[in-house]
Order: C-alpha cells, then sequence, then structure tokens
C-alpha cells in the first residue's frame, strides 16, 4: 500500500464531538484536542449540540471550536450535520465524555494513509477505556465490556493486541475518509446504536475499519448499576429495532439474550412445577463463565468489586434482553 509523500501537506481533518447536556464532561474533551500534535492549521474541531440546557455551549465557547446547533436532533442526525458542515479530507468523531490522547488525530491520518490504495477500508478506530480516575465501578464495568463474554462483537474484546481489518468500531474513536459520507449517512432516525447501523451498511457493501488496540481513548463509564442496566436495556432496544429495519442480524448475537431470558424462565417455571433440575444446572453452566470473567477484570481491576463481574454480566444480559424483547414489540406492533 502507497503512503503519503512525507513532503505533501497533511490531510484536513475535521475533529467532530457530538454533544447533549455535557457542561461537567466536554471541557476535559475539547482541551484533549486543543492539544494534538497533528498540524493546528490542517484540523479542525467542531461540535454539534443537541439541544442541551445545562450551559454546555457556554463551556464551548470558551474553546477554539465550532458550535453547530441542531435543537431535537438525535445522535446519528448531529453527526450528520457535523459532517455537512464541514469540507476537510478525513472526519473524525469522539464524544463529550471522552480525552483523546495527543496525537490522536495523528495516529488516525497515518493508519489512514497507509491504505490509500484500497477503497474497501474507509476508516479507523481503537478501544475506549475508563478513565483512570473514574470510580471502580465504571472500571470494571469497562474491564467487563473488555471481556469476550461482556461485549463479544467488539474488535477490543476479540483480539486487543492486534491491528486489524473489523466489520465495525466505536463512534466514540473513530475517523473515516471523507468521500464515504458521498455514498452514506448515519441514519437521522436512529439515535442509541446509530454507530451499529451505520458501520453495518458499510460491511454489508463491502467496506471494513482497520482497529489499531493502540489508538486508545479514555471514556467516562456508567458509574453506577442503576445506569448500567438502563443504558444495557436502551441498546438492547436500539438493536432490536434497527435489526427489524434491516428485516436481518446486525449483530449475530443480539438475540442471544432474549432467547435466554425466555429459556431460563421456562426452565423455571418447570422446576416450580415439578422439582429443581434445569434451574440447578444451568446454575451449574455459569459457574466456569464466572470465573473466567472475574479472573479476566481481577487482573486488570485490583478492587473488591471485580468479583461482581459475573453479577454485572448477568446484569447486563437481562437488562438488554427485556430492552430488546420490547424493540421487536415495538416494531412488529401494527
Amino acid at each position: 500500500m502507497t503512503e503519503r509523500d512525507p513532503g505533501a501537506a497533511a490531510p484536513t481533518v475535521s475533529a467532530i464531538v457530538v454533544t447533549y447536556d455535557s457542561a461537567d464532561t466536554v471541557a476535559e474533551t475539547l482541551a484533549s484536542l486543543a492539544r494534538q500534535t497533528y498540524p493546528d492549521e490542517r484540523y479542525e474541531v467542531v461540535v454539534v449540540d443537541g439541544g442541551s440546557t445545562d450551559g454546555t455551549r457556554d463551556v464551548v465557547e470558551e474553546f477554539d471550536a465550532r458550535l453547530v446547533t441542531a435543537d431535537g436532533a438525535g445522535i446519528g442526525a448531529c453527526r450528520n450535520r457535523g459532517v455537512e458542515a464541514t469540507e476537510s479530507d478525513y472526519v473524525a468523531f469522539t464524544d463529550s465524555d471522552c480525552r483523546v490522547p495527543p496525537t490522536w488525530l495523528a495516529d488516525h491520518v497515518a493508519r489512514l494513509d497507509a491504505y490509500a490504495d484500497d477503497p474497501d477500508v474507509v476508516g479507523v478506530g481503537g478501544p475506549n477505556v475508563a478513565f483512570e480516575d473514574d470510580p471502580a465501578f465504571a472500571r470494571v464495568v469497562g474491564s467487563l465490556q473488555r471481556t469476550a463474554f461482556g461485549s463479544g462483537g467488539s474488535p477490543q474484546s476479540r483480539a486487543i493486541d492486534d491491528v486489524r481489518l473489523v466489520r465495525s468500531v466505536a463512534a466514540c474513536n473513530v475517523c473515516y475518509r471523507r468521500d464515504v459520507f458521498d455514498d452514506y449517512r448515519y441514519d437521522d432516525a436512529v439515535n442509541v446504536g446509530e454507530d451499529a447501523e451505520f458501520h453495518y451498511r458499510l460491511a454489508r457493501d463491502g467496506h471494513r475499519f482497520c482497529y489499531d488496540p493502540a489508538i486508545v481513548v479514555r471514556h467516562h463509564l456508567t458509574p453506577t448499576l442503576r445506569e448500567f442496566a438502563r443504558k444495557s436495556r436502551s441498546y438492547g432496544n436500539a438493536m432490536a429495532r434497527i435489526q427489524c429495519r434491516h428485516r436481518r442480524l446486525v449483530r449475530w448475537y443480539s438475540p442471544l439474550p432474549t432467547l435466554a431470558l425466555l429459556g431460563g424462565s421456562a426452565a423455571a417455571l418447570r422446576d416450580l412445577a415439578r422439582g429443581p433440575r434445569y434451574v440447578p444446572a444451568l446454575c451449574l453452566a455459569f459457574l466456569p463463565v464466572a470465573a473466567l470473567v472475574t479472573r479476566a477484570v481481577s487482573g486488570e481491576e485490583r478492587s473488591p468489586l471485580a468479583l461482581l463481574a459475573p453479577l454485572l454480566l448477568v446484569v447486563q444480559y437481562v437488562a438488554y434482553g427485556v430492552g430488546f424483547a420490547e424493540g421487536l414489540a415495538a416494531s412488529i406492533r401494527p
């Protein structure tokens, strides 16, 4: 693959931050974007605000960033408004509760340059991990979701040490070639899960992303069990709606939590009627999973909360499964 001529001007990049009521966190995001090693004259920062009422816009005005207002727009629509407001060679996205490293843009551009002769590679992405000083619960959630059981479809849970081509990456740490938006857009109607839906369409048509585990973004993850369950339920609901829209599986594993809930409920009803049999067997089958998850999370987080990893996994699957069932019901309702 051909790399860019080192004597040529660096490509222009627009770093887009979608935000809504993020006054407490967006300053850290914008400060990290202001510290980039990328040439100042070759990149810009654009903030797309979906209608904040908490002073987010006042915070944005303290930085060298262009503010685009999109009151009432969902996340997918806000991402599109950001793209439409820019003309750069590359378009990067991070979230308003993230902190990017100083070499973030430079690393993304270098990876994209390496695939200059491959039109199927439309972007680059990497992992997002909890902040070092986040609550222990949030760090445990991050570690859990880096395991195969916590996030089976994520590149960072399958091959965290490998640079490879993948079908999707997280939208809080991604950089696209500009020309991909000539033929594709985020779906304006999709809020939660907008990146999964967009990347599904790209992958369906043969496009791929380069996943680089060294391009790491810090991300404030859910600090409480209630918020963790709410987000899991919301994502399950969104994934069901997206898949009903496309009439096929966007993520092969997405129906499994709902099917497991149905099967577990049937087993519990049977055992209540005829005595314990299937539920104890299911609990025994879960023990190796619990042991593997606990070992993986404990290896990263030296906290007593790491022992809660199996419980968090159950909460995640139950909440996601309930949300997925709700999304299916809403999609097929006449």
